[in-house]
Order: structure tokens, then C-alpha cells, then sequence
């Protein structure tokens, strides 16, 4: 199950467990010991499985129109059973109902492949950020809002030009 967990919750410290396990560890990077409140009103998104923690992700606005996918993290043990996909299907979904057109995120080199099936397309060249290697991507939400606005916009663009010319 994937659910949007509160922040400072039980729930969310295990995900910031996870995070400094998977995440921090591997990049050579301190780990989190008190709450990040820069995180305070970002959406918290945490996959469960038997009331466990096993996946975390965190949608964070970055304007009007614009989201970011962070700190995505899956335990060992849960990797390779489609839990990071359910975690950004959800995400995508969310970032929809809000409203953003853009999703853009930081992989490291070893999830470039699971984005690029996502339809997530490369925005930079790769770097290195610790000890990982590190690419931007970037996605634009095609939301069957928007797209249904679009063809509003473009009947009223034909019934106006079929009168005005």
C-alpha cells in the first residue's frame, strides 16, 4: 500500500531510517539525526507493507507549476517488486491534482534506466555528488485535465477561425 505519511510522524522517521541506510550511507554522506524542517511541507509519500515502512518518496513544489521528486528510497529486501514504480505513480498522480505541468527529479546512475521507462528524459550531463554519479530528469504531466482543456482550446481556435475567415 502507498499512502502520504505526516511529517515528524513514526512513519516518517522510519523513512528517514530508510534514507540514511540507503541513501546517505552509499554517498559517503552524514547521516540525519534531527528533523530536516525544510521538509516541513513537502508530501511525504511512503510505501507499506505489513504496516513496514519499505519505500519512501517526497514530492516538494518548486513553483506554481513545477514539482520535485526527492529522496527516493526502497529497502533492500522490497527492491524488484515494483514498489519504486507504485511510489512514483503516486507521486505523478499527486503532483497531477495539484496542478503542476512539471516533474524533475535527481537519479543516481543505477535508477537511469528505471526513469528513462518511466518517460522521464535526461536534462544534463551525469556528475558527481559524493560518491554517486548523479543525472537531472525531467517530465512533463499530461494530465487528462489539461489535455481535455486543449481541446477546448483548439475547438474554440477552429470555430473562430471557420467565422472570422
Amino acid at each position: 500500500m502507498v499512502k502520504i505519511i505526516n511529517w515528524n510522524s513514526e512513519e516518517y522517521w522510519r523513512g528517514i531510517f530508510l534514507r540514511n541506510k540507503l541513501l546517505k550511507t552509499s554517498a559517503g554522506k552524514e547521516w540525519i539525526k534531527e528533523l530536516p524542517v525544510n521538509e516541513k511541507h513537502d508530501i511525504h509519500i511512503a510505501a507499506m507493507v505489513e504496516g513496514k515502512v519499505v519505500g519512501t518518496l517526497l514530492l516538494s513544489k518548486r513553483s506554481r507549476t513545477v514539482a520535485q521528486i526527492k529522496q527516493v528510497a526502497i529497502d533492500d529486501q522490497y527492491q524488484g517488486f515494483g514498489i519504486g514504480k507504485q511510489l512514483l505513480e503516486f507521486a505523478e498522480k499527486m503532483a497531477d491534482l495539484m496542478d503542476f505541468q512539471t516533474i524533475f527529479l535527481t537519479g543516481r546512475k543505477q535508477a537511469w534506466g528505471f526513469y528513462d521507462h518511466f518517460g522521464y528524459q535526461s536534462t544534463s550531463c551525469a556528475y558527481l555528488d559524493g560518491e554517486v554519479i548523479l543525472k537531472k530528469f525531467e517530465k512533463s504531466i499530461c494530465t487528462k485535465k489539461n489535455a481535455r482543456m486543449l481541446g477546448i482550446i483548439k475547438h474554440i481556435t477552429l470555430k473562430e477561425m471557420e467565422t472570422n475567415g
